[in-house]
């Protein structure tokens, strides 16, 4: 959309500097931005990329003149692109439509505004709220809920009596509400503990594709509001993860597991079963968690340990070929002079 910079600024807190009868229409970096589009100053580093850029209007909390631009002030240069790009960039709503060719039973309850796409299955007594998405090949189980504003795109599961709550985006792929991993040895044989649980999934959660939540033996896994869960990351039976916790791609829980609110689980973690990790945990990318972590702990490595403690082990470990060679240097002047 066409918008000037006397229109957007207030939208994101601004103050213009410069022109405000800019129409901007885009927004793009420095370096593929045109001269309908409005950029961002990230550092005073980018100041050659900045004047050089065809952006007419630049979005900075960190420079205060670039030549030939006009500058939009903000408290957060981040924060107020990503907030011009939902403005500017929105896409047109589209009309709710429910496709002939989607299954839906007399059972389940379907509210106003709802868009369910070709090929979806809806369950029996299955519950979508108001302005929801349902995508291609989609299947919402029996006795399932899905909120009010939320997206689920193609080829999602969301298995029988799982929840999932209002404006919720769940991408491709992912399944919600497998059976949770668990067998038990009976005289050389397995035995498969039936999951008799469900998953329950809070408000504003987002889960990228390929995600794999598993529903709990009894009672529920949980995940609270605001969670941001990336690809390919697996959560296992009665995890509880709390609010706004940021979970990256190809991490591992184990069942059980209890996560704290405003934690970040970095990529390919693997965190082990009937743990509890406290609250603003902040776990680095690799590492394996043996045991409990204490709120608002910084830790990486495997065993995880405080990234300070591990640094220095590393540089020690990377002095050893020397230490080694003095150590050997010693003993053969210590054999020569006997």
């Amino acid at each position: 959309m066409d918008i000037t910079l006397k229109e957007l600024a207030p939208l994101l807190g601004a103050e213009i500097k410069g022109d405000p009868g800019i129409i901007v229409s885009g927004v793009a970096d420095l370096q593929g931005a045109t001269k309908n589009d409005i950029s961002f100053i990230l550092a005073p580093k980018y100041m050659a990329a900045a004047e050089k850029s065809q952006a007419p209007a630049l979005l900075t909390d960190s420079v205060e003149i670039v030549s030939g631009k006009t500058m939009l002030k903000v408290k957060s240069a981040k924060a107020a692109y990503v907030k011009a790009m939902s403005i500017i960039m929105a896409k047109p709503k589209k009309q709710p439509r429910i496709s002939p060719k989607a299954s839906i039973p007399a059972s389940a309850r379907i509210a106003q505004g709802v868009t369910i796409e070709d090929f979806a299955v809806i369950g029996d007594n299955a519950s979508i709220g108001e302005n929801s998405h349902i995508g291609t090949f989609t299947t919402i189980g029996d006795g399932a809920s899905v909120g009010a504003g939320t997206v689920i795109y193609s080829n999602v599961c969301v298995y029988a009596g799982c929840s999932i709550g209002g404006d919720c985006i769940i991408h491709s792929g992912t399944v919600i509400g497998a059976d949770g991993f668990s067998f038990i040895e009976d005289n050389g044989a397995l035995l498969k503990v039936p999951q008799i649980g469900n998953v329950k999934i809070g408000s504003g959660v987002e889960i990228g594709s390929n995600a794999c939540i598993d529903r709990a033996a009894f009672g529920s896994t949980k995940i609270g509001n605001h969670v941001k869960i990336d690809n390919l990351v697996h959560i296992a039976h009665n995890c509880e993860i709390g609010d706004g916790t940021i979970i990256i791609a190809q991490a591992g829980i184990a069942g059980s597991t209890k996560i704290g609110s405003g934690c970040i689980i970095g990529g390919q973690v693997g965190i082990v079963d009937h743990v509890t990790i406290g609250d603003g945990a902040k776990i680095g990318s690799q590492a394996g968690i043996p045991g409990n972590v204490e709120a608002g702990a910084v830790i990486t490595g495997t065993p995880a340990r405080p990234v300070m403690q591990l640094r220095k082990a590393e540089a020690y470990m990377m002095k050893l070929e020397d230490l080694f060679k003095r150590v050997k240097a010693l003993e053969i002047s210590f054999k020569e002079k006997k």
